[in-house]
């Protein structure tokens, strides 16, 4: 069965509410105030079966005072119901609903002229000329327009036809898509507890199934599901559904919040979007201008950033940052409504680009920043869902994205955006970074990060013309400083395969880097391996070594560095040996083992000639090299 939202539209006092009751049988007031008054103060709420299509009617609030209160309710419709008064015509908000209407890019609907009883043919003819005037050009165009009368009932049948036939141009949700219920009522219900209303706008959602609560980032387990009133096991993206929570309770939460799985999504405080203003916006938007920014059931103050323009007139579009005075949620593709801040008017709304952007500096005439941002953000408005991604990637410059901030951004399941990435890998336009999780970098964020590195890298052979390379974990602090452990050093991998480079042990060197000594320099080298020689198994320090030669002080580390990377020494700690003595010694050792496969220290120290103090170092270095093996207070030999 499809589900389909319609939502309301019109005047305060047009009939809107008696035209759910009359369509439905169910009065759309709930509130003992509004029963009182007369008036529809917050949205209400009926549902409908036709045919195979189960309809769910948010019925809204026509005083300009609850606007606030409709747009809560208008934010998940799939069609509009616009109402306009026989007697009365179209008044202010039926304008502002329909700017509303079509702000948020409401794709159907169809229009009904209530209180017909009230008027005679030749008024009527009047009215319905002004309304197909009132709609020409936009998407009601060519709707429907019905005459009906509540009280007496002309009509309905004629409305419900019309509903029916609409449904099947409706185009139905993802029960596929990631799940997003924005939630628009929170009240307590005797025995059940926590129970929270709106609109599941995509997805499914399951009885005990886990969720998160955004922007709070508090869990919750879902304990039961009611759609129309009736208990369910599953709720379907289109349906108005109630919630039953486990694990929060009613004064944790607000309308505003929102129903997603847990972890995938995060709250923002900016909001990178494409904003339009309506003709009949009073004044410009100048830079840093205070809205009431709505975005799914939530009402935010915010101040608008142009990143386009250093004004944005009437009937214009700018590129705009959105800097919110509290945190929402919000995917790419969001569209949302801005308010004046007082007298509080619809003047605009727009689309989100990029729902977890950087802090960015208002525009700038001639600046390569803000032109380069500007690109950027032509792209993430582009229908090619490739450009989108390859966009964010391009954003994240060096620091990388992961599959999870793509998906935060986006959206789309995983399956989406793994064949997305999958694609543009392909192409070569993004690299894939392997580690605990895959990163992705941009083709030309890469290529930059390598000649930052071929800088670096020039910079250190000439600092340090005698050491082979620069250690690794050096380089990733130098060349990726705040960067996680885990992305900056499968990065470092992944650079080092490419052929401008050649890595060594734990040093990274340019390819093209070849250690030359001097003449001088070599002879000094010489005679610091031949007082390492020398002292045999009796191994020496550095400092020792230092002082048992003529060697410039400032040279010794580097020509032992030298030495022990081209392995004519070895470094045991803070001693140093001559690396043929050492080959010497493990050929004695395994050739003892024809005699007794065990070794204990004593023994060792007579073979070696050593005592306990380079014994100790000299045993456990041929542990690690697979030499021997430890057991107990003995070795043996392998």
């Amino acid at each position: 069965m499809k589900h389909i939202i319609v939502g309301t539209a019109g005047h305060i006092d047009h009939g809107k509410t008696e035209l759910v009751k009359a369509l439905t049988g169910i009065d759309a007031d709930r509130l003992k105030e509004e029963k009182e008054r007369g008036i529809t103060i917050d949205i209400g709420f009926a549902f409908l079966t036709m045919g195979d299509a189960r309809f769910g009617f948010v019925d809204v609030p026509g005083h300009e005072r609850f606007v606030k209160n409709m747009l809560a309710g208008v934010h998940g419709i799939d069609l509009v119901l616009l109402v306009v008064a026989a007697d009365e015509s179209i008044m202010p908000q039926t304008r502002e609903h329909f700017d509303i209407c079509r702000l948020l890019r409401v794709k159907s609907g169809l229009i009904a002229i209530t209180k017909v009883d009230l008027v005679d043919e030749e008024f009527l003819q009047l009215v319905e000329e002004e309304v197909r005037d009132f709609v020409r050009g936009s998407f009601l165009d060519g709707a429907p327009v019905i005459r009906v009368s509540a009280r007496t009932g002309v009509g309905l049948e004629e409305l419900k036809a019309a509903l029916v036939n609409i449904s099947d141009r409706i185009q139905e949700r993802q029960s596929n898509a990631v799940p997003r219920l924005p939630i628009d009522r929170v009240f307590t219900k005797r025995g059940f507890g926590t129970v929270v209303t709106g609109t599941l706008v995509s997805g499914t959602l399951r009885e005990g199934q886990n969720v998160e609560i955004l922007p709070r980032q508090m869990e919750a387990t879902i304990r039961g599901l009611q759609v129309h009133n009736r208990p369910v096991e599953v709720a379907h993206a289109g349906e108005r559904t109630a919630v039953n929570l486990q694990g929060v309770g009613v004064d944790d939460l607000q309308r505003g919040d929102v129903l997603v799985p847990p972890r995938r999504f995060r709250p923002t405080f900016m909001l990178d979007a494409r904003l339009e203003l309506l003709p009949t916006a009073p004044q410009p938007i100048e830079n840093r201008t205070r809205v009431r920014f709505h975005i799914g059931t939530a009402e935010i103050m915010a101040r608008v950033i142009l990143l386009d323009r250093e004004s944005l007139r009437p009937g214009d579009a700018a590129l705009v940052q959105l800097r919110l005075e509290r945190p929402t949620f919000a995917v790419a593709g969001d569209r949302f409504i801005i308010r004046r801040y007082s007298p509080q008017t619809t003047v605009g709304g727009g689309v989100i680009l990029d729902p977890l952007p950087s802090k960015h500096p208002p525009f700038r005439p001639q600046s390569e920043r803000s032109q380069t941002l500007i690109d950027r953000l032509h792209r993430l408005e582009s229908d090619d869902p490739h450009e989108r991604i390859a966009a964010w990637v391009d954003a994240a410059g060096p620091r990388g994205v992961t599959i999870g901030e793509l998906a935060a951004r986006s959206g789309w399941i995983d399956d989406e955006v793994d064949s997305i990435i999958a694609h543009l890998v392909e192409q070569r336009r993004i690299q894939e970074i392997q580690g605990q999780q895959r990163y992705y970098l941009s083709a030309e964020g890469f290529a930059e990060l390598k000649r930052q590195m071929t800088e670096l890298l020039e910079d250190f052979h000439r600092a340090n013309p005698l050491l082979e390379g620069i250690p690794r974990e050096e380089l990733r602090n130098r060349l990726l400083p705040r960067m996680p452990a885990d992305f900056s050093a499968s990065l470092i991998a992944r650079l080092v395969e490419e052929p401008e480079f050649a890595a060594e042990r734990d040093r990274v060197r340019l390819a093209s880097h070849q250690v030359r000594l001097s003449a001088d320099e070599a002879r000094q080298q010489q005679a610091l391996l031949a007082a390492i020689r020398r002292a045999g198994y009796q191994a020496l320090t550095l400092e020792q070594v230092a002082e048992r030669t003529d060697v410039d002080p400032s040279l010794v580390r580097k020509l032992l560095q030298l030495l022990i990377h081209e392995g004519r020494v070895i470094r045991l700690g803070e001693l140093i040996f001559d690396a043929e003595l050492i080959h010497e010694l493990i050929d004695k050792v395994r050739a003892r083992k024809a005699v007794n496969p065990k070794l204990d220290v004593a023994t060792f120290k007579q073979l070696a000639g050593v005592t306990r103090k380079y014994a100790i170092p000299l045993l456990e270095f041929l542990d690690r090299q697979g030499v021997t093996r430890r057991m107990g207070n003995e070795r043996i030999i392998l």
